[in-house]
């Protein structure tokens, strides 16, 4: 019993949706068996030495989704790499497809009229709503609006022909239903591999506040606010750290002697452990953010916004939208002088964000697809 996993972030530079995706991927093959999970790489940055990706498409130019808009096939694969996916299906004989994106309702027709095996789709946002909240937000361009009708017409065959399709969280249904007048099939918030080497006697004289994520707008208009707005109001003894890929942009707009920024580093255990507390000044966005799931991976106090909170749990005490919110927040936390872990915040993590989380969920899923007999937990590599 062999599953095929298909997805444009997992050979891709470093962003949120790809740590989803990595997570998923693991999952698929602690349900199946490491050797019952192929992979389907799509729009692909590097190359991989696993095995197991028997297909992969490099990164498509502006000229190439061009082609691929005109041809009819989603934008993010050639026609030709359309047909490779459909001959791999009727080769490998799969069980099941798990798309990791909504944007291949086209692959996704052909998929079920041509071969007829069951697909789950994952969304990581409904690209409609995301498409809108972006056109607000930043200036396009006539190309911004090709993909994006695309985008819009191959979302709308996803609902039409998935068998199951996985929403993050109440907001993303809410939108699901109003473009298309569905619900969500289930739900999969976010979640987090646990890579977490917490070290829980990090201590030093300074109050350190961290900030992960990456130069996406969101982020950089977050993070602007917060050294400019909620900064300069808070005690001498507490600094920020600012950590993520090319976030060392900023550097000339808003390094300081309390403000301290870094691209991308290796590990971020280092940072996490030597935190007192994670925040999170989203404003703009869709979906779930996953550095909110990791700072719980760490065990961490997480201040965030509505956004950044979005489609969490029992965060409620550490929601802040204002400048008033963070520094009342952030000095009470001072004052108690809290231990850098927080076992509470950890276990939230352990039983709704984790991977064991995920696992029960989608072999729910695939019980009820009839991929995984209903007497079985889960497959293995002799099935």
């Amino acid at each position: 019993m062999k599953i095929l996993f298909i997805s444009d972030f997992i050979l891709a530079e470093e962003q949120g949706a790809k740590q989803s995706t990595k997570a998923h991927y693991q999952t698929l093959k602690d349900i199946f068996g490491v050797d019952n999970v192929d992979v389907a790489a799509l729009n692909s940055t590097y190359e991989s030495k696993d095995e197991h990706i028997i297909f992969r498409e490099n990164k498509r130019t502006k000229s190439n989704k061009l082609k691929s808009i005109v041809q009819g096939v989603p934008f993010l694969i050639s026609k030709h790499g359309e047909n490779n996916v459909l001959k791999l299906c009727k080769k490998n004989h799969y069980s099941c497809v798990f798309i990791d994106h909504s944007i291949y309702g086209h692959m996704i027709k052909r998929i079920k009229r041509e071969i007829g095996i069951p697909v789950v789709s994952y969304f990581h946002g409904v690209m409609q709503y995301q498409n809108k909240k972006y056109k607000e937000h930043n200036q396009t361009t006539f190309f911004y609006f090709l993909p994006s009708f695309n985008m819009k017409q191959n979302e709308i065959d996803t609902v039409k022909y998935s068998d199951i399709c996985l929403l993050l969280n109440k907001r993303d249904n809410d939108n699901f239903k109003k473009y298309y007048g569905h619900e969500a099939d289930e739900y999969l918030p976010v979640y987090y591999i646990d890579t977490a080497k917490i070290n829980t006697e990090e201590k030093d004289n300074l109050f350190r506040l961290l900030f992960v994520g990456g130069y996406f707008w969101p982020n950089i208009h977050g993070i602007t606010w917060f050294v400019k707005s909620v900064m300069p109001k808070l005690s001498q003894n507490i600094v920020l750290e600012i950590v993520g890929n090319n976030m060392d942009k900023l550097k000339n707009n808003l390094a300081g002697e309390r403000v301290t920024i870094r691209g991308r580093v290796e590990s971020l255990d280092e940072f996490y452990n030597k935190a007192d507390v994670v925040v999170g000044p989203i404003f703009k966005g869709e979906g779930m953010k996953t550095k909110t799931c990791e700072a719980l991976m760490y065990g961490k106090i997480y201040l965030g916004t509505d956004e950044a909170l979005e489609g969490y749990e029992d965060l409620n005490e550490y929601r802040c939208n204002t400048a008033d919110e963070f520094v009342h927040m952030i000095e009470l936390l001072t004052d108690k002088n809290l231990p850098k872990y927080n076992e509470n915040l950890r276990n939230i993590y352990l039983e709704k964000y984790s991977p064991q989380m995920a696992k029960a969920r989608l072999t729910k899923i695939f019980k009820k697809l009839g991929v995984i007999e209903n007497n079985r937990e889960n497959c293995n590599d002799n099935i």
